[in-house]
Protein backbone atom coordinates (compact mmCIF):
# COMPACT_ATOMS: atom_id res chain seq x y z
CA UNK A 1 0.00 0.00 0.00
CA UNK A 2 1.39 3.85 -1.23
CA UNK A 3 -0.25 6.84 0.63
CA UNK A 4 -0.52 9.78 1.37
CA UNK A 5 -0.56 11.98 4.53
CA UNK A 6 -3.05 15.13 4.62
CA UNK A 7 -1.13 16.59 7.42
CA UNK A 8 1.92 18.63 7.69
CA UNK A 9 4.91 17.02 10.14
CA UNK A 10 5.44 16.99 13.62
CA UNK A 11 8.30 18.98 13.36
CA UNK A 12 5.38 22.01 13.29
CA UNK A 13 3.20 20.34 16.10
CA UNK A 14 2.30 23.11 19.13
CA UNK A 15 4.74 23.20 22.56
CA UNK A 16 3.12 22.36 25.53
CA UNK A 17 2.98 26.38 26.07
CA UNK A 18 0.67 26.63 23.32
CA UNK A 19 -1.78 23.84 23.71
CA UNK A 20 -4.55 25.37 26.18
CA UNK A 21 -5.22 23.80 29.76
CA UNK A 22 -1.85 22.09 29.52
CA UNK A 23 0.08 24.18 31.94
CA UNK A 24 -1.94 23.19 34.40
CA UNK A 25 -3.67 20.29 36.42
CA UNK A 26 -3.54 16.77 35.63
CA UNK A 27 -0.23 17.78 33.81
CA UNK A 28 1.09 20.14 36.60
CA UNK A 29 1.15 16.36 38.33
CA UNK A 30 3.08 14.65 35.91
CA UNK A 31 6.35 13.21 36.61
CA UNK A 32 9.09 16.46 35.57
CA UNK A 33 10.64 13.79 33.03
CA UNK A 34 7.35 12.57 31.11
CA UNK A 35 6.44 16.94 31.31
CA UNK A 36 10.06 17.61 29.95
CA UNK A 37 9.64 14.67 27.26
CA UNK A 38 6.16 16.28 26.55
CA UNK A 39 7.66 19.61 26.24
CA UNK A 40 10.01 19.07 23.58
CA UNK A 41 7.87 17.00 20.76
CA UNK A 42 8.71 13.44 22.03
CA UNK A 43 6.55 10.24 22.30
CA UNK A 44 6.50 7.97 24.42
CA UNK A 45 6.77 4.98 21.85
CA UNK A 46 10.24 5.48 22.00
CA UNK A 47 10.15 6.78 17.99
CA UNK A 48 8.81 3.83 16.80
CA UNK A 49 7.56 4.95 12.95
CA UNK A 50 4.60 3.82 11.61
CA UNK A 51 4.74 0.48 9.64
CA UNK A 52 2.95 -0.38 6.42
CA UNK A 53 2.76 -4.20 5.07
CA UNK A 54 1.86 -5.13 1.87
CA UNK A 55 0.48 -8.17 1.02
CA UNK A 56 3.01 -10.37 -1.73
CA UNK A 57 0.37 -13.23 -2.23
CA UNK A 58 3.10 -15.38 0.05
CA UNK A 59 3.88 -13.45 2.54
CA UNK A 60 4.24 -9.15 3.78
CA UNK A 61 6.34 -7.18 2.45
CA UNK A 62 7.20 -3.69 4.36
CA UNK A 63 6.75 -0.77 2.64
CA UNK A 64 6.50 1.84 5.37
CA UNK A 65 9.80 3.83 3.78
CA UNK A 66 8.63 4.03 0.04
CA UNK A 67 4.45 4.66 1.30
CA UNK A 68 4.92 8.13 2.88
CA UNK A 69 2.85 6.79 5.82
CA UNK A 70 6.00 7.21 7.77
CA UNK A 71 4.92 8.96 10.63
CA UNK A 72 7.23 9.41 13.74
CA UNK A 73 3.75 10.69 15.74
CA UNK A 74 2.50 7.74 18.21
CA UNK A 75 -0.51 6.36 17.02
CA UNK A 76 -3.18 5.30 18.75
CA UNK A 77 -6.40 4.73 16.83
CA UNK A 78 -6.63 3.44 13.69
CA UNK A 79 -9.65 3.04 11.27
CA UNK A 80 -9.23 1.13 7.76
CA UNK A 81 -11.71 2.09 5.23
CA UNK A 82 -12.56 4.16 1.83
CA UNK A 83 -12.70 7.41 2.74
CA UNK A 84 -13.49 8.83 -1.00
CA UNK A 85 -14.96 6.04 -1.84
CA UNK A 86 -12.86 4.59 -4.88
CA UNK A 87 -12.55 1.00 -3.93
CA UNK A 88 -9.38 0.79 -1.77
CA UNK A 89 -8.71 1.06 1.81
CA UNK A 90 -7.53 4.44 3.37
CA UNK A 91 -5.96 4.67 6.91
CA UNK A 92 -7.40 7.32 9.35
CA UNK A 93 -5.14 7.52 12.31
CA UNK A 94 -5.26 8.91 15.64
CA UNK A 95 -2.26 10.36 17.33
CA UNK A 96 -1.57 10.84 21.18
CA UNK A 97 1.59 12.99 20.71
CA UNK A 98 -0.19 16.23 20.01
CA UNK A 99 -3.51 14.93 19.64
CA UNK A 100 -2.55 15.02 15.81
CA UNK A 101 -4.59 13.20 13.05
CA UNK A 102 -3.67 11.57 9.83
CA UNK A 103 -5.60 10.59 6.98
CA UNK A 104 -3.59 8.52 4.28
CA UNK A 105 -5.03 8.34 0.68
CA UNK A 106 -4.37 5.03 -0.64
CA UNK A 107 -3.36 5.68 -4.21
CA UNK A 108 -1.31 2.38 -5.59
CA UNK A 109 -4.47 0.71 -6.95
CA UNK A 110 -4.30 -0.02 -10.41
CA UNK A 111 -6.33 0.05 -13.08
CA UNK A 112 -8.95 -2.78 -13.54
CA UNK A 113 -8.48 -4.54 -10.36
CA UNK A 114 -12.06 -5.01 -9.11
CA UNK A 115 -13.94 -4.89 -5.72
CA UNK A 116 -16.99 -5.03 -4.57
CA UNK A 117 -18.10 -2.26 -1.56
CA UNK A 118 -20.72 -3.99 0.81
CA UNK A 119 -22.52 -1.97 3.96
CA UNK A 120 -24.83 -4.50 5.99
CA UNK A 121 -27.85 -3.87 7.77
CA UNK A 122 -29.80 -6.45 10.26
CA UNK A 123 -33.70 -6.69 10.61
CA UNK A 124 -34.17 -4.70 14.05
CA UNK A 125 -30.18 -4.21 15.15
CA UNK A 126 -26.90 -3.21 13.24
CA UNK A 127 -25.36 -6.41 12.81
CA UNK A 128 -22.29 -7.13 14.57
CA UNK A 129 -20.55 -10.75 14.16
CA UNK A 130 -21.74 -11.02 10.45
CA UNK A 131 -19.69 -13.03 8.52
CA UNK A 132 -19.20 -11.95 5.04
CA UNK A 133 -18.19 -14.28 2.42
CA UNK A 134 -17.02 -13.24 -0.95
CA UNK A 135 -16.19 -15.76 -3.89
CA UNK A 136 -14.73 -13.97 -7.05
CA UNK A 137 -15.85 -16.26 -10.59
CA UNK A 138 -13.48 -18.09 -11.54
CA UNK A 139 -11.83 -18.58 -8.29
CA UNK A 140 -14.07 -20.77 -5.97
CA UNK A 141 -12.50 -19.65 -3.07
CA UNK A 142 -14.31 -17.52 -1.17
CA UNK A 143 -12.80 -14.78 1.08
CA UNK A 144 -14.33 -13.96 4.44
CA UNK A 145 -14.98 -10.62 6.54
CA UNK A 146 -16.56 -10.28 10.13
CA UNK A 147 -18.32 -7.05 10.98
CA UNK A 148 -16.59 -6.79 14.07
CA UNK A 149 -16.87 -2.85 14.67
CA UNK A 150 -13.95 -2.42 17.31
CA UNK A 151 -10.81 -3.02 15.54
CA UNK A 152 -8.27 -2.46 17.67
CA UNK A 153 -6.79 -0.66 20.86
CA UNK A 154 -8.97 2.49 20.77
CA UNK A 155 -10.51 1.75 17.13
CA UNK A 156 -13.37 1.06 15.43
CA UNK A 157 -14.72 -0.07 11.98
CA UNK A 158 -17.68 1.24 10.04
CA UNK A 159 -20.12 -1.15 9.02
CA UNK A 160 -19.19 -1.58 5.38
CA UNK A 161 -16.72 -3.96 4.09
CA UNK A 162 -14.11 -3.91 1.31
CA UNK A 163 -13.35 -6.77 -0.91
CA UNK A 164 -10.96 -6.90 -3.33
CA UNK A 165 -11.70 -9.50 -6.80
CA UNK A 166 -8.29 -9.04 -8.85
CA UNK A 167 -9.58 -9.54 -12.12
CA UNK A 168 -12.43 -11.25 -11.53
CA UNK A 169 -15.89 -9.63 -13.32
CA UNK A 170 -18.40 -9.88 -10.72
CA UNK A 171 -18.71 -12.15 -7.32
CA UNK A 172 -20.96 -14.31 -5.12
CA UNK A 173 -21.93 -13.26 -1.78
CA UNK A 174 -23.42 -14.77 0.71
CA UNK A 175 -23.66 -13.66 5.01
CA UNK A 176 -24.02 -15.58 7.70
CA UNK A 177 -25.73 -13.21 10.29
CA UNK A 178 -25.41 -13.31 13.74
CA UNK A 179 -28.11 -15.97 15.68
CA UNK A 180 -29.22 -16.93 12.45
CA UNK A 181 -28.18 -18.95 9.35
CA UNK A 182 -26.81 -18.22 5.85
CA UNK A 183 -28.35 -15.91 3.14
CA UNK A 184 -27.88 -15.61 -0.23
CA UNK A 185 -27.37 -12.55 -2.23
CA UNK A 186 -26.61 -13.54 -5.58
CA UNK A 187 -23.77 -11.93 -8.15
CA UNK A 188 -22.44 -8.90 -8.29
CA UNK A 189 -20.65 -7.07 -10.57
CA UNK A 190 -16.75 -5.67 -9.81
CA UNK A 191 -17.34 -2.59 -8.76
CA UNK A 192 -20.61 -2.90 -7.44
CA UNK A 193 -21.21 -0.60 -4.44
CA UNK A 194 -24.24 -2.40 -2.67
CA UNK A 195 -26.50 -2.53 0.33
CA UNK A 196 -26.99 -6.14 1.88
CA UNK A 197 -30.49 -6.09 3.84
CA UNK A 198 -30.70 -8.80 5.99
CA UNK A 199 -34.25 -11.35 4.93
CA UNK A 200 -33.76 -9.15 1.59
CA UNK A 201 -31.95 -11.95 -0.28
CA UNK A 202 -30.55 -9.49 -3.16
CA UNK A 203 -28.09 -6.77 -3.01
CA UNK A 204 -29.28 -3.16 -3.33
CA UNK A 205 -27.17 -1.08 -5.45
CA UNK A 206 -25.83 2.23 -4.04
CA UNK A 207 -24.44 4.71 -5.97
CA UNK A 208 -21.03 6.32 -5.37
CA UNK A 209 -20.86 8.93 -2.69
CA UNK A 210 -19.23 12.42 -3.84
CA UNK A 211 -16.45 12.75 -1.42
CA UNK A 212 -14.65 16.07 -1.18
CA UNK A 213 -11.12 16.32 -3.23
CA UNK A 214 -8.28 15.09 -0.79
CA UNK A 215 -5.67 17.21 -1.52
CA UNK A 216 -2.00 16.22 -1.68
CA UNK A 217 0.22 18.26 0.78
CA UNK A 218 3.40 19.91 -0.30
CA UNK A 219 6.88 17.94 -0.48
CA UNK A 220 8.86 17.84 2.51
CA UNK A 221 11.62 20.32 1.86
CA UNK A 222 10.17 22.49 -0.20
CA UNK A 223 10.45 25.94 1.47
CA UNK A 224 8.16 28.25 -0.47
CA UNK A 225 4.50 28.31 -0.65
CA UNK A 226 1.99 28.32 -3.92
CA UNK A 227 2.04 31.94 -5.01
CA UNK A 228 5.58 33.07 -3.89
CA UNK A 229 7.95 34.54 -5.85
CA UNK A 230 11.10 32.56 -7.04
CA UNK A 231 14.43 33.61 -6.37
CA UNK A 232 17.09 34.10 -9.21
CA UNK A 233 18.95 30.65 -9.50
CA UNK A 234 22.69 29.70 -9.90
CA UNK A 235 23.10 27.03 -12.64
CA UNK A 236 25.98 25.24 -13.91
CA UNK A 237 25.89 24.17 -17.26
CA UNK A 238 27.57 21.31 -18.80
CA UNK A 239 30.33 23.05 -19.77
CA UNK A 240 30.72 24.02 -15.97
CA UNK A 241 30.01 28.01 -16.58
CA UNK A 242 27.96 29.66 -14.13
CA UNK A 243 24.46 30.61 -15.46
CA UNK A 244 22.02 32.86 -13.54
CA UNK A 245 18.19 32.07 -14.28
CA UNK A 246 15.99 35.18 -13.37
CA UNK A 247 11.89 33.39 -12.93
CA UNK A 248 10.66 36.60 -14.05
CA UNK A 249 12.36 36.34 -17.26
CA UNK A 250 12.18 33.30 -18.43
CA UNK A 251 8.12 33.23 -17.58
CA UNK A 252 7.61 36.55 -19.89
CA UNK A 253 6.53 34.29 -22.17
CA UNK A 254 3.97 31.57 -20.34
CA UNK A 255 4.52 28.89 -17.86
CA UNK A 256 7.51 27.21 -17.87
CA UNK A 257 8.27 23.78 -16.04
CA UNK A 258 11.78 23.19 -14.21
CA UNK A 259 11.98 19.36 -13.69
CA UNK A 260 14.62 18.49 -10.30
CA UNK A 261 15.60 14.74 -11.08
CA UNK A 262 18.73 12.72 -10.77
CA UNK A 263 21.03 10.10 -12.50
CA UNK A 264 20.24 7.66 -9.59
CA UNK A 265 16.49 7.86 -9.68
CA UNK A 266 14.84 5.27 -11.57
CA UNK A 267 11.61 6.94 -11.88
CA UNK A 268 13.24 10.12 -12.93
CA UNK A 269 14.89 8.48 -15.64
CA UNK A 270 11.63 6.55 -16.80
CA UNK A 271 9.72 10.40 -16.73
CA UNK A 272 12.27 11.28 -19.06
CA UNK A 273 10.84 10.22 -22.58
CA UNK A 274 7.65 11.91 -21.52
CA UNK A 275 8.86 15.15 -20.58
CA UNK A 276 10.38 15.16 -23.87
CA UNK A 277 7.33 14.03 -25.48
CA UNK A 278 5.33 17.27 -23.50
CA UNK A 279 7.94 20.10 -24.67
CA UNK A 280 7.66 18.51 -28.95
CA UNK A 281 4.21 19.60 -28.24
CA UNK A 282 5.18 23.06 -26.90
CA UNK A 283 5.60 22.72 -23.40
CA UNK A 284 8.74 24.82 -22.30
CA UNK A 285 10.66 22.93 -19.47
CA UNK A 286 14.35 23.17 -18.05
CA UNK A 287 16.08 20.38 -16.52
CA UNK A 288 17.97 20.66 -13.49
CA UNK A 289 19.73 17.83 -12.11
CA UNK A 290 20.96 17.51 -8.90
CA UNK A 291 23.80 14.68 -9.31
CA UNK A 292 27.30 15.81 -7.85
CA UNK A 293 29.71 16.45 -10.50
CA UNK A 294 31.47 13.06 -10.30
CA UNK A 295 27.86 11.87 -11.54
CA UNK A 296 27.28 14.91 -14.22
CA UNK A 297 29.26 12.35 -17.32
CA UNK A 298 26.16 9.61 -16.52
CA UNK A 299 23.43 11.94 -16.15
CA UNK A 300 24.45 13.99 -19.95
CA UNK A 301 24.36 10.16 -20.95
CA UNK A 302 20.71 9.47 -19.79
CA UNK A 303 19.80 12.96 -21.20
CA UNK A 304 20.95 11.90 -24.82
CA UNK A 305 19.76 8.92 -24.89
CA UNK A 306 16.28 10.09 -24.22
CA UNK A 307 16.48 12.65 -26.65
CA UNK A 308 16.46 15.45 -24.59
CA UNK A 309 16.37 18.22 -26.56
CA UNK A 310 15.47 21.14 -23.68
CA UNK A 311 17.85 23.10 -21.75
CA UNK A 312 19.49 21.02 -18.96
CA UNK A 313 21.17 22.36 -16.00
CA UNK A 314 23.16 21.15 -12.82
CA UNK A 315 22.90 22.55 -9.77
CA UNK A 316 25.32 24.92 -7.73
CA UNK A 317 27.01 22.61 -4.37
CA UNK A 318 30.13 24.35 -4.06
CA UNK A 319 30.53 24.83 -0.32
CA UNK A 320 31.81 28.21 -0.91
CA UNK A 321 28.41 29.77 -2.95
CA UNK A 322 26.99 31.06 -0.09
CA UNK A 323 23.75 32.07 -2.49
CA UNK A 324 22.50 30.10 -5.19
CA UNK A 325 18.82 31.10 -4.75
CA UNK A 326 17.92 27.30 -3.61
CA UNK A 327 18.52 27.28 -0.03
CA UNK A 328 15.35 29.72 0.39
CA UNK A 329 13.40 27.64 -1.91
CA UNK A 330 14.25 23.63 -1.65
CA UNK A 331 16.00 21.77 1.14
CA UNK A 332 17.65 19.05 -1.01
CA UNK A 333 18.47 16.73 1.96
CA UNK A 334 14.33 16.30 1.92
CA UNK A 335 12.52 16.88 -0.93
CA UNK A 336 11.36 13.55 -3.31
CA UNK A 337 12.54 13.36 -6.51
CA UNK A 338 11.16 13.81 -9.36
CA UNK A 339 9.59 17.61 -8.91
CA UNK A 340 8.48 19.62 -11.07
CA UNK A 341 8.44 23.42 -10.06
CA UNK A 342 5.81 25.10 -12.36
CA UNK A 343 6.82 28.93 -12.75
CA UNK A 344 3.72 31.04 -13.65
CA UNK A 345 4.34 34.26 -15.45
CA UNK A 346 6.52 37.27 -13.26
CA UNK A 347 8.20 33.92 -11.89
CA UNK A 348 5.53 32.89 -9.49
CA UNK A 349 5.10 29.26 -8.20
CA UNK A 350 2.04 28.22 -9.76
CA UNK A 351 2.37 24.89 -8.77
CA UNK A 352 4.17 21.76 -8.00
CA UNK A 353 3.46 17.48 -8.81
CA UNK A 354 6.05 15.16 -7.35
CA UNK A 355 7.16 11.86 -7.54
CA UNK A 356 5.21 9.04 -10.06
CA UNK A 357 1.34 10.35 -9.62
CA UNK A 358 -0.12 12.66 -11.85
CA UNK A 359 -1.80 14.58 -9.20
CA UNK A 360 -0.72 18.21 -9.55
CA UNK A 361 -0.80 20.92 -6.84
CA UNK A 362 -1.95 24.44 -8.48
CA UNK A 363 -2.96 27.88 -7.29
CA UNK A 364 -6.20 26.51 -9.48
CA UNK A 365 -6.83 23.74 -6.90
CA UNK A 366 -5.71 19.77 -7.24
CA UNK A 367 -6.26 17.72 -10.08
CA UNK A 368 -4.85 15.21 -12.38
CA UNK A 369 -3.49 15.44 -15.46
CA UNK A 370 -2.49 12.07 -17.74
CA UNK A 371 0.48 14.29 -19.26
CA UNK A 372 2.18 14.00 -16.13
CA UNK A 373 2.76 10.35 -16.86
CA UNK A 374 4.33 9.84 -13.11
Amino acid sequence: MVASTLLEGAENAPTVEDHPGHDNAPDADMHPWAREMYRRGFSFNGGERTKVFLGSGTGLVDVSDVSNADSPLDGRALIATDFDDDGDADLFVHNIQRERHHLFRNEVNPKGVGFVSLSLFGKVNEPIGATVYVTPKGTGKPTAQVLSRGAGYASSQPNSLLFGLGDAKEAQISVRWPYGGVEDFGTVPSGARVRLHQGLGKAVPRERRRTATLADPLPPGLKLALGAKVPTLLFEGKDGGRHRLDPEFITREGPVTVELWASYCRPCIDKLPKLAKRHADGERIIALSVDVPSERPRAEKILMNAKVEFPNYFLVLDDDVNETGFDTMIDLMRLPIPTELILYPGGILGGVRTGRRNSLQSLQGTHSEDAGGH
